[in-house]
């Protein structure tokens, strides 16, 4: 590209550089000269290196500088010195060297245990009067300079990795002071100009180029008089990110893949449904307390019953047992209570759901990552609205213990495994348990699933002869324990923050 071309092109920051560089190429003297500050000078370095103008090489060390005590010290002489300098081999009170000194009682307290551990005074009370006087290394000390006085005395910044031997100790010692010592990143530049650089250092730059075209340029026509700076098109530009997932649906990935890895297929269903798949299906009683207004959310219509050979069971099995052996509720099943839509209030209604579509009689197990439904006050562990990571297991002769091992298992993935069990009711599934975790930040213990294995009225209108054992568990309230949360609200909205996605992500997804 032609040097003129490449000059109309010019920011302000790189016109201000490039006669410096003309005079040199050392990084802290363009600083100084172009009187820009240091991110200004580095910006304007980079772009002119996307126009091929100059070749930048840069490096970070890290290196140490005195702190604000540090210089002080530096001048004044460190407070243990002068502590010792007001000492003889006869025992004085505390408060006479803090007069004779005048040092800070912070300093004094400093000065004790620093000179005691090196055996330069000696101390004993009496009363409530604390007496000082040399020590045995203590006029040694005051003849020759301390390692920690000959290590302040050296030409900072100094290379951190150059500090070894004794100014090591040295600098141990300092570091452990308040505000002595500071470590800082320093970062040299290379900078090699190519032909083309050398060319644009000696290109005429004077005149007053303008970036940008005003409202009141145009309102005054001053613009036509303006020289202004062309628009580069080729140059580099920050890739925009098309941003990340919220923390919340991240934690469901999470879930999502413990499950996958475990050999889980993953199901799916609608947010509406019948109160047939949301409570009859699974043998619910039609007079059970849950399915009250309180409980559950109701939509202003009915919805449509599913083939009358399954409703027909389910109501079997709801008046007698069915196949079951059970007696049932013996209550009159009425399908008008179950042609009702709600909004489902648990998961469950899905896995019935591939009970009856997919014909499930075989070893299987499915999970579903779901939100659910509930007229509920707001807690801290509780929204009218909340996800559920549901699943079940059918296989021949499944018991508790396989359900507890699972339920162990699953949660070890997350990182989570202090747990108990505790029995519990539903009212499909005989025995049910639910399964607590230990929050060690507030010291409780938490609800976390709750489960059990399918009873056999439940399963019969299917035509299910395996055992199915099942759980619902609080995916939003484990989104809350792996984010260190305690309320379940303060998982969403905008303020969550990104930091323990990455801490969760360094535990071992077996």
């Amino acid at each position: 590209m032609e040097v003129k071309k490449i000059v109309a092109k010019l920011d302000p920051l790189e016109r201000k550089v490039l006669p410096v560089l003309n005079k040199t190429t050392d990084y802290q003297e363009i600083v100084k000269q172009s009187k820009l500050q240091d991110i200004e000078v580095m910006r304007a370095l980079q772009w002119l290196e996307n126009k091929t103008a100059l070749e930048l090489k840069t490096e970070s060390k890290k290196v140490v500088n005195l702190d604000d005590n540090g210089k002080k010290y530096l001048k004044e002489g460190l407070p243990e010195k002068r502590f010792l300098k007001v000492l003889s081999d006869k025992f004085i009170s505390l408060s006479t060297v803090e007069k004779k000194s005048k040092l800070s009682r912070e300093e004094l307290n400093a000065c004790l245990g620093q000179l005691k551990r090196k055996v330069a005074i000696e101390i004993k009370k009496e009363g409530k009067e604390l007496l000082v006087k040399l020590g045995s290394q203590g006029p040694k000390l005051l003849k020759e300079d301390t390692i920690e006085e000959k290590f302040l005395k050296k030409t900072f910044p100094i290379n951190l990795d150059d500090i070894k031997d004794i100014d090591k100790l040295a600098y141990d010692e300092l570091k452990k002071r308040k505000r002595f010592l500071k470590i800082e990143d320093l970062k040299s530049v290379d900078i090699k100009l190519t032909e083309l650089g050398k060319k644009l250092t000696k290109a005429k730059l004077s005149g007053e180029v303008i970036n940008r075209l005003t409202p009141g340029m145009l309102k005054t026509g001053s613009w036509k008089k303006q020289s202004f700076r062309g628009y580069d098109v080729e140059i580099n530009v920050p890739k925009i990110s098309g941003g990340r997932r919220h923390p919340y649906n991240e934690s469901l990935n999470i879930i999502r893949q413990a499950f996958l890895e475990m050999g889980f297929k993953e199901m799916v269903g609608p947010w509406v449904e019948t109160a047939f798949w949301g409570m009859d299906s699974m043998w619910i009683a039609q007079d059970h307390p849950m399915r009250e207004a309180q409980d559950t959310f109701y939509l202003d219509m009915g919805g449509k019953l599913p083939d009358q050979k399954l409703v027909k069971k389910i109501k079997a099995a709801h008046e007698n047992g069915y196949t079951s052996g059970s007696t049932g509720h013996t209550e009159e099943w009425k399908p008008e209570l179950a042609k009702k839509l709600i909004l489902r209030q648990h998961s469950t209604a899905t896995t019935f759901r591939y009970f009856h579509e997919k014909k499930l009689n075989h070893d299987c197990k499915y999970f579903y990552i779901a939100d659910n439904f509930r007229n509920e006050a707001v807690d801290a562990t509780h929204l009218p609205e909340f996800g559920q990571a549901e699943g079940f297991i059918m296989g021949d002769n499944l018991t508790l213990a396989d359900l507890m091992g699972f339920i162990k298992e699953f949660y070890a993935k997350l990182g989570i495994t202090k747990i108990r069990f505790k029995p519990t009711f539903n009212p499909y599934t005989e025995p049910s348990m639910e399964a607590h975790y230990y929050n060690e930040k507030l010291g409780k213990w938490y609800a976390l699933i709750n489960s059990g294995i399918f009873r056999p009225e439940a399963l019969a209108p299917y035509g299910i002869t395996k055992s199915v054992i099942a759980w619902g568990m609080g995916s939003s309230r484990i989104a809350a324990l792996l984010s260190g949360k305690s309320k379940l609200r303060d998982i969403f909205g905008p303020e969550v923050g990104f930091d323990w996605i990455k801490k969760h992500q360094r535990i071992k997804i077996l």
